[in-house]
């Protein structure tokens, strides 16, 4: 579904991305670890054209998009929930939910999304009325998760879903993107929680210093010597 060849990326003066190649299966979760700084959510950011190519291709259903402005590789199905959630703290869950929707125009097919995003987070629907900021760690990841959905993404990108949460959330969450996966969208997940990640993923890559530098089958990767001592502790 996806597919990274030689992709190179520059802030000003820093390299950040270093000839990174990839490939997302369709139906699968893709895990991308590594360590703060390594390059993560510079690679998501470049897949959502935020973050510019220097050189090197990217393709989504064999379509180049790596020149594309974001708003359209959200249109043609890919579409991110960053880091830090970045929900909108002073706008209800609601609206918060109507805004990942604002490239279509089908208000029943906006109305039924949301119906669906209230099912596979049932305490949003509870707080649907309540401001983004006074909502928990925990319900606002959901809530970014959910907001991503509501663009009907076909690749979902997700950075660091994990972060800051309590261990019985990281779980839930893990859960649900399961869950989202089985319901037919493809999952690149970006985690610094190399455990669950891998335990969830199908496939996955190690990134370091703007370079992978490991890649397998997540179950393969859980059992690498050089993956356990850097990641798992």
């Amino acid at each position: 579904m996806l597919q990274l060849d030689e992709v190179h990326s520059h802030y000003r003066k820093i390299h950040a991305l270093k000839g990174v190649s990839l490939r997302v299966r369709e139906g699968s979760i893709c895990c991308l670890i590594g360590a703060n700084g390594a390059g993560k959510s510079t690679l998501l950011m470049t897949i959502s054209g935020i973050q510019p190519v220097s050189s090197g291709s990217i393709r989504f259903r064999g379509d180049p998009i790596e020149k594309l402005p974001p708003e359209e590789i959200v249109r043609r199905g890919v579409v991110q929930a960053p880091e830090g959630r970045r929900i909108f703290s002073d706008l209800t869950v609601k609206e918060n939910l109507a805004l990942g929707a604002y490239l279509r125009r089908n208000r029943e097919e906006v109305a039924e999304s949301m119906e669906n995003a209230f099912n596979l987070f049932p305490i949003l629907k509870e707080r649907r009325g309540q401001l983004g900021g006074t909502l928990s760690g925990g319900e606002q990841q959901m809530l970014a998760i959910a907001r991503a959905l509501m663009g009907t993404p076909s690749l979902l990108l997700l950075d660091e879903p994990s972060l800051g949460l309590a261990p019985l959330v990281v779980a839930q969450i893990m859960r649900i993107i399961q869950k989202i996966r089985d319901d037919g969208v493809t999952i690149l997940l970006v985690e610094q929680n190399a455990q669950a990640a891998l335990e969830l993923g199908d496939d996955g890559y190690v990134i370091e210093t703007g370079r992978v530098v490991l890649e397998d089958k997540a179950a393969a990767l859980l059992q690498n010597d050089r993956v356990k001592e850097a990641y798992l502790g």
